[in-house]
């Protein structure tokens, strides 16, 4: 089945980091209609832990349940957007081995409209089509200059930078937090914390 995306990018200033995943799951796994929508993904747990900001509106409740989660990205100063534009996806599956990605989005739109980004995080790297993989695929595509250490190798806290014209930017790859995922979520506030915390 061919999908689009929704098209739920928030956009708001400043955005310092820029997380990049692979392309929402399937509707039937959507809680809520935004970003991560499955209640089984923790991504919302760790950005809210991060931000110290409990998350308190019932799920029942999307719309507020949305503006809650937007406003945890403000405060990290953190945009959330997803690498596919349009997919092929195998049954009903949200992994990403199970989906593949037909077109792009223009991640270097949202790159020219923020001079204040500083980094882009890269969520999730060992199926071909996670975030990691397709932002590879992405960059070459759009002849977009990239400069990766002697020892780089797609795995999790690998950095590298792009050029987006005459800027260049820090890119992280970090874990996925999907609850396939065995890394726990301590370990992931750990780690997001070192590439979302920036200065008030």
């Amino acid at each position: 089945m061919i999908e689009q995306h929704p098209n739920w990018f928030h956009d708001f200033h400043p955005m310092h980091s820029l997380i990049l995943g692979s392309f929402p799951p399937h509707q039937s796994k959507h809680a809520f209609p935004f970003y991560y929508p499955n209640k089984q993904n923790r991504f919302w747990k760790v950005a809210s832990l991060i931000a110290e900001m409990p998350l308190e509106v019932p799920l029942t409740e999307k719309e507020k349940a949305v503006e809650e989660r937007k406003r945890i990205m403000e405060k990290l100063k953190l945009g959330i957007h997803d690498v596919g534009l349009e997919i092929k996806r195998n049954n009903n599956s949200s992994l990403d081995s199970n989906i593949t990605i037909l077109k792009y989005q223009d991640i270097r739109k949202i790159v020219s409209n923020h001079p204040e980004l500083k980094r882009i995080v890269l969520l999730g790297f060992s199926a071909k089509n996670s975030a990691a993989h397709a932002f590879m695929r992405y960059l070459k595509e759009e002849n977009i200059q990239a400069v990766f250490p002697d020892d780089f190798k797609i795995k999790s806290e690998q950095q590298f930078t792009v050029r987006f014209d005459n800027r260049i930017l820090d890119c992280v790859i970090l874990n996925s937090t999907s609850s396939a995922s065995t890394v726990s979520v301590e370990t992931l506030v750990n780690q997001f914390s070192k590439y979302l915390k920036w200065p008030d």
